[in-house]
């Protein structure tokens, strides 16, 4: 159904009377890539098969239709709210740039280092950049939680290297406004000491932006797009090392 009748009331020529409306349906659709979930957008009911194709091939997750094994509405979910769509073994690797738990948690560790100004007044923000190879690209502090990120943010831009960028690191909460500029960048991964808000979380689900708050010394909170964030670097292993088996954990 792609509209429905709205009965309210009309004023018109110094008359108030019944009346009735078609309304254009708004509905939400989740797409999912494999397991993962990926975006949420607000869509007209229809021919979701070519939205979800055109969806996947503009963010650069297909090169073509050859690539795609299957998309599909998810009949556990109801109403059609959610496309699931399958790709070839071989493409969905090419979709995430994975990293490991303990890298996230080195990286923090590396950023607390640099905070010289932090270590004197115990007053400073800290942001840190780093490109998928773990390499730290730009650092900055500042009195700002804003500034200091968008101080890094102003370095790769001013060096030619912001497509370099992969992951976040501040020091401060996750604000809606750090979302947002993590999204302009195009970071997959923005990570923060302190928490997310609902809004915050919301931006990063429909950016798929992998955020994660709570950054500790052995845990942290993941809070959307779960997939990129391997729980163990220690392959084969029985269980992944103790101080990463029990406290980090997606959050809901």
């Amino acid at each position: 159904m792609q509209t429905l009748r709205y009965k309210t009331s009309r004023f018109k020529e110094g008359s108030l009377f019944a009346a009735e409306y078609n309304l254009a349906v708004e509905e939400l659709l989740e797409i999912y890539i494999d397991d993962s979930p990926y975006a949420v957008t607000m869509r007209l009911p229809g021919n979701d098969l070519n939205l979800v194709t055109g969806f996947c091939f503009t963010e650069g997750i297909i090169d073509s239709w050859d690539d795609v094994r299957s998309i599909g509405h998810c009949k556990e979910i109801p109403g059609n709210r959610r496309m699931v769509v399958r790709l070839k073994i071989g493409h969905d690797k090419e979709r995430f740039n994975c990293i490991h738990l303990e890298d996230v948690l080195r990286l923090k560790d590396l950023v607390e280092t640099k905070q010289a100004v932090f270590a004197l007044t115990g007053s400073t923000h800290a942001a840190a950049i780093f490109d998928a190879g773990k390499n730290l690209l730009a650092f900055a502090e500042d009195i700002g939680r804003h500034n200091a990120f968008d101080k890094t943010i102003g370095a790769l831009v001013r060096a030619e290297k912001i497509n370099e960028a992969f992951l976040a690191i501040v020091s401060s909460r996750l604000s809606f406004e750090m979302v947002q500029k993590a999204g302009m960048v195009g970071f997959e991964i923005l990570t923060g000491i302190s928490g997310p808000t609902s809004m915050a979380v919301r931006m990063a689900e429909d950016l798929n932006i992998t955020l994660i708050g709570f950054l500790r010394e052995t845990s942290m909170s993941i809070y959307t797009h779960p997939g990129r964030i391997l729980s163990s670097a220690y392959h084969g292993a029985d269980h992944p090392p103790a101080r990463f088996s029990s406290r980090v954990h997606l959050a809901r």
